[in-house]
């Protein structure tokens, strides 16, 4: 998913109580910055909800978009309905490349995507390339959240655009329930992050609200690495370690105490070892040319009450001890997802909630401090979002939660 439930329903709540969703692109041309990094440009724009992003061998961009949910009422009701439903499901996940425009370019759409009655989104979270082969880890699927005949999961995208089921996580994650399941369990939530092992030919696959890590083979065998659900720790997105294995995020979960969040590192034989602790809502991680981590955290500052999450409080830092950060730019805006391109550069994705109408960008950051030629062009334009990612007409309206 996403974001797992309890943690979505709060930061919906935050952008309906103070209206961020228009704005949220726009705020980061201004973001601060430190320790020499250039500022933050805005090299893609137009996009559905933009999650988790992968580079071809020729330098294209591929982003996962969650889409904006569809009409599709559920047909089945679980723990996180009650928190968070209803979910009504629809077609408008997608993955697309960005163009020499910055613009969104259709690779393969009609991926299950549902919106919550909090008014987030799930859907296509995340994109790996595994050989020559493109696939998206789906988490927007399944009869929890309105699409029934389209479950999550792991989606092979074929070069003429249609996708097909790898892995279908939705009857894998019921048939085999984790040591601890959580008060708001969702057994449609698996296929959030995707991590390519070329060494041994298979995908990592992330599972935050049942707290697990998958491993699937592209003939769609799925295997349980780790069973990290003791404490709820709700892992994030991975990033591949070069030496093997992979290292996750851990969001945590309400009131998202800063300090409490950390990396670990998963090996193959499941063993979880934290390598960075101390930081705070984290949800992503990226691995520097020199090996050194980075990590983005969504919001930092947060409150001990409703809404907890603080809107423009996001930080990427970078390890400088087991439990030591140094800032390389905060004020960034619930930052979601992120990964280190062909040009040494960091490229995240924003918003984690609130780009419903496709208000979303792709933010470049130098880490040498200057700003030179980056695969994706930085011109400035503004582009107007993938038609079929959007809500479609009569989709149930958001519902404010109370506080």
């Amino acid at each position: 998913m996403s974001i797992p439930p309890i943690v979505r329903s709060f930061v919906a709540f935050l952008l309906l109580a103070v209206g961020l969703g228009p704005a949220v692109v726009q705020a980061q041309e201004a973001t601060p910055v430190a320790n020499g990094a250039a500022p933050l440009e805005m090299v893609a724009s137009g996009l559905t909800n933009p999650r988790g992003m992968t580079w071809g061998a020729d330098g294209t961009l591929f982003v996962a978009l969650a889409g904006s949910g569809g009409t599709n009422p559920a047909t089945e009701d679980a723990p996180t309905t009650q928190a968070i439903g209803p979910f009504h499901g629809g077609p408008t996940a997608a993955v697309v490349s960005i163009g020499s425009d910055q613009c969104p370019v259709l690779v393969s759409g009609n991926l299950p995507s549902s919106m919550s009655g909090m008014g987030d989104v799930l859907g296509a979270d995340d994109v790996a390339i595994l050989g020559d082969q493109l696939y998206a880890a789906v988490d927007g699927g399944g009869a929890v959240h309105g699409n029934a005949d389209a479950p999550s999961g792991v989606y092979r995208i074929l070069a003429d655009g249609t996708h097909e089921l790898v892995a279908d996580l939705s009857a894998w994650v019921r048939a085999n329930p984790v040591a601890t399941l959580p008060p708001d369990f969702d057994p449609d939530a698996a296929g959030y992050s995707i991590v390519a092992d070329e060494a041994s030919g298979v995908l990592w696959v992330s599972d935050p609200n049942s707290g697990q890590i998958l491993s699937v083979t592209p003939a769609g065998e799925i295997t349980r690495v780790a069973d990290l659900s003791g404490g709820h720790p709700v892992p994030t997105k991975m990033v591949a370690d070069p030496q093997g294995g992979v290292y996750v995020g851990t969001l945590t979960t309400v009131p998202f105490a800063d300090g409490t969040a950390k990396v670990m590192h998963v090996a193959a034989d499941g063993t979880a070892t934290d390598v960075w602790t101390g930081l705070t809502v984290v949800t992503d991680v990226a691995v520097g040319a020199d090996g050194s981590l980075y990590a983005i955290e969504m919001s930092t500052g947060n409150l001990q009450q409703p809404p907890f999450l603080q809107p423009g409080s996001g930080k990427l830092v970078h390890q400088t001890g087991p439990d030591q950060s140094e800032t390389i730019a905060d004020g960034l805006m619930f930052p979601i997802a992120m990964d280190m391109g062909p040009d040494g550069a960091l490229y995240i994705a924003v918003p984690a909630v609130g780009a419903n109408d496709g208000q979303g960008a792709i933010m470049r950051l130098s880490l040498s401090g200057g700003m030179e030629a980056s695969p994706v062009s930085a011109t400035g334009s503004t582009c107007s979002p993938i038609p079929g990612t959007l809500t479609a007409p009569g989709t149930p309206a958001a519902t404010p939660v109370a506080g």
